[in-house]
């Protein structure tokens, strides 16, 4: 009868105990969670930028202070009229002062930089804008490998619209493969410049896309 009864007592505590510990544990990882939830929800950006510049080898360095907590930058470069996120870096976090540096591919001539953060609150902050003009030669294209492959000279940031305006591909590099693409002319925005090639109809199932390449070189106004 005893035997009996130490052993219900001991299966009682072996099944309870480990739930209970379990039901501890959970409670204690979920009001860490929650700390740190609240404590991440309350930072803001609120940097100041004591130093920014471009090197001619493509490195965006900044020096900032008043940082409220750590939060990503975004480095964001002007390309053809809007601002492209090239590169992020995580932010220190601290008030004093934090020095970064991003490497980006420069255009040749004017180019412009600028870095953001974003707070809990979903509003940006930005820095002014850096503007760096680049003795780079000019990035030129041309349609290879048996009419299947955009290849730039050198590499840059590239934007493909269809003929519908809607952007096909984007992206950094020196080729782009275009043997896939449907009939239609495309706009092509690199180097910060535009130009376009235009896509045939295929008659034959085994036969090569023919492409016309008619660049059109228009630089942004200033």
């Amino acid at each position: 009868m005893k035997r009996a009864l130490y052993a219900l007592t001991f299966l009682v505590f072996v099944f309870t105990s480990p739930l209970a510990l379990v039901s501890g544990d959970d409670k204690n990882v979920k009001n860490e969670g929650s700390a740190n939830d609240i404590k991440s929800e309350k930072i803001l950006a609120t940097f100041e930028i004591q130093s920014f510049n471009v090197s001619k080898d493509g490195m965006v360095s900044w020096t900032s202070k008043n940082e409220s907590g750590s939060l990503p930058y975004t480095v964001e470069q002007y390309i053809f009229d809007k601002w492209v996120p090239v590169g992020k870096v995580n932010g220190v976090g601290s008030p004093t002062p934090n020095s970064y540096s991003v490497p980006v591919i420069l255009s040749s001539g004017e180019n412009r930089f600028r870095v953001k953060q974003k707070g809990y609150d979903k509003m940006s902050k930005f820095s002014d804008a850096i503007t760096f003009y680049s003795k780079k030669e000019a990035v030129s294209y041309a349609v290879k490998n048996k009419n299947q492959l955009l290849e730039f000279s050198s590499d840059t940031y590239y934007i493909v619209y269809n003929p519908y305006g809607a952007i096909v591909k984007q992206g950094y590099g020196n080729s782009l493969n275009i043997s896939e693409y449907a009939k239609g002319y495309y706009c092509l925005v690199y180097d910060n410049k535009l130009g376009g090639f235009e896509k045939k109809k295929v008659w034959f199932k085994n036969s090569f896309c023919p492409i016309v390449v008619n660049p059109i070189h228009l630089r942004k106004n200033k």
